[in-house]
């Protein structure tokens, strides 16, 4: 067996053991490599001639993406995603929107909230940007293993405050509507994560959306959420300052609240 297929053959071993099947670190598997088949120095040229001649993907330095047995690479973005963000994480604003379809847009940009510092992903034409936050501001996905996606009602309050996460307030309120017509159970849902969101920016946003497209009774609960700071903030943040103020939730409306559905 060439020197090229062992050192392969053991990278795929090494990834499975450390649960990444499909994508290699060189850095955490050369030892085990070493000790199934040759040495460290030796698979390191063993790799550097696999990228060299596209038997593998370099997606970074420390990052690679091995080919099956057909030779295919079956490896996606948030497999690598799962591979080297810290735990825990939270894939979470358009991607998470449309892992539940709650979108029909394709976003090629991925944000992911991390405990750690993480370098950004380019893989395949999509980018993942990793913003590192207090672990304790992760939370909100489903059960089982990875990757972790958001919450529906978890992403939509990250969009409806974080306009930097490349998610138009349009798109947010289609999937706000969208969420609600198929389970009825969805506006609970949305509120105890407002509750726990524990901002009061956030719930003068996503309760005065909700009064407008829900009606008065279900943004009521939300009212005890705003705080008593008179200065408003603004619907969009960091958006042109200009608009109407909304008195009752405190919130300059600098964006135009209106569906795309509700358009068409």
């Amino acid at each position: 067996m060439r020197l090229e297929d062992l050192v392969l053959r053991e990278m795929h071993r090494a990834a499975v053991e450390a649960g990444r099947r499909g994508i290699a670190v060189p850095s955490a598997d050369l030892d085990a490599i070493a000790r199934h088949a040759v040495s460290r120095s030796a698979a390191q040229k063993a790799i550097q001639r696999l990228v060299r001649a596209g038997s593998v993907v370099r997606v970074r330095k420390d990052l690679l993406v091995l080919p099956d047995t057909t030779g295919l690479l079956g490896v996606d973005m948030t497999d690598l995603i799962d591979a080297v963000a810290g735990q825990p994480y939270l894939i979470t604003a358009g991607r998470a929107l449309a892992q539940h379809e709650l979108t029909d847009q394709h976003f090629f940009g991925v944000i992911v909230l991390t405990p750690d510092r993480v370098e950004k992903l380019s893989y395949r034409g999509q980018k993942a940007t990793f913003l590192q936050t207090d672990p304790s501001n992760i939370w909100g996905w489903g059960e089982g293993p990875g990757p972790h996606y958001a919450l529906p009602e978890r992403a939509l309050v990250d969009v409806l405050n974080h306009p930097r996460y490349a998610v138009s307030l349009t798109q947010a309120l289609d999937a706000l509507l969208l969420a609600v017509s198929r389970d009825p159970t969805f506006a609970s849902r949305l509120l105890d994560t407002v509750i726990r969101y524990n901002s009061p920016s956030a719930a003068r946003r996503v309760g005065l959306v909700v009064e407008r497209f829900l009606g008065p009774e279900t943004a009521a609960p939300y009212r005890d959420l705003i705080g008593e700071n008179r200065a408003p903030v603004l619907m969009r943040p960091r958006g042109n300052p200009d608009g109407k103020l909304d008195a009752r939730w405190r919130v300059v409306v600098n964006a135009v609240l209106e569906p795309e559905r509700v358009r068409s």
